[in-house]
């Protein structure tokens, strides 16, 4: 069989696209890997769309709807596809899978990234995780040893999973170079303990030490983690803390206070963009912001050398950009 596996959040790694890949070239099938539908898929006799965001969708839908129109046979799925099943049937007629796709989810194989764990009991109201993977932690054994120069861990909490899950963890990654723990460490679980899990995690080579700092009631967590790696010897370069901005009820003013306490306790901060779980635009503005405030924030706190040369106050005055309307 012809089949066409399509990555629609390309260039994006897609980690469910590659295992379909290896799983069907196993399976000795024709397999063909896109980030659109062309000539050759229209010639495939199955397409499966794999989408991770959701400002991705119309472009998914207009593609699928194309090779529909000439009898392929079409699968939707993927964190996006989870999110606005609707959207996608309404567009296209088809009713894409929700939540994680058990044929793809143990393809054994080299791949950039792994998971060995699924779920987060936290449901946070601005990520798709508990819709996508549950609320209940699923702990994988047998998860492949992620691959090439900058290998991930995609795990979504991983320090919720057991203390035997961890440790196993560091066992089989411990001779991984430059790992990268991607969606990072919760620092309420962190900060509990902190000498307890930098003595296991430090067994990794770890890239960096990523925790975030989306809600107000994780500034102390935030900041006892922040002291304890520095007293550990650890610097502002390998402590990355995401920070959500733009999520309802935040204020500019807020989101820049919380960014600005992130560098004065010498770490990194990353500002995240809130969108929300049916957002079609990637360059989404909460009601009530401006957009050239909210571009000027990013063009600052998304940018290392920038806010490490001057101060937020001088960044603001000398950007002809600044001007709300």
């Amino acid at each position: 069989m012809k089949i066409a596996v399509i990555n629609s959040s390309y260039p994006v790694y897609n980690l469910c696209c590659h295992r379909m890949l290896v799983k069907f070239k196993r399976e000795q099938h024709e397999v063909f890997f896109s980030p659109r539908a062309d000539m050759w898929s229209q010639q495939c006799h199955k397409a499966y769309f794999s989408v991770i965001f959701t400002w991705d969708l119309p472009v998914l839908c207009h593609d699928a709807s194309l090779l529909k129109q000439v009898g392929v046979e079409i699968e939707i799925g993927g964190p996006a596809a989870t999110a606005m099943p609707g959207y996608i049937e309404q567009q296209t007629g088809i009713r894409a899978h929700s939540g994680l796709d058990e044929r793809f989810e143990h393809v054994a194989g080299e791949y950039l990234a792994t998971y060995t764990s699924r779920g987060c009991s936290r449901s946070c109201d601005f990520c798709i995780v508990s819709q996508l993977e549950g609320r209940k932690m699923i702990e994988y054994d047998d998860f492949p040893i992620p691959t090439g120069e900058n290998p991930y861990v995609l795990d979504n909490n991983i320090l919720l999973t057991s203390w035997g899950h961890q440790q196993l963890v560091v066992e089989k990654l411990k001779h991984v170079r430059n790992l990268d723990i991607n969606s990072g460490f919760d620092d309420r679980i962190f900060s509990r303990d902190p000498e307890r899990y930098w003595r296991l995690y430090n067994e990794l080579h770890l890239e960096c030490f990523r925790f975030a700092y989306d809600l107000p009631e994780q500034k102390e967590a935030i900041e006892a983690c922040a002291r304890f790696l520095h007293d550990k010897g650890v610097d502002y370069r390998r402590i990355i803390v995401f920070c959500l901005v733009g999520f309802p009820g935040q204020t500019f003013q807020g989101c820049v206070d919380r960014l600005q306490f992130l560098k004065d306790i010498e770490t990194s901060p990353y500002p995240m963009r809130f969108r929300p779980l049916d957002c079609l635009t990637r360059d989404y503005t909460p009601p009530g912001w401006n957009s050239k405030q909210l571009n000027l924030l990013f063009q600052y706190w998304g940018v290392p050398f920038i806010w490490r040369s001057c101060t937020w106050q001088e960044f603001e005055e000398s950007n002809e950009l600044y001007k709300i309307i």
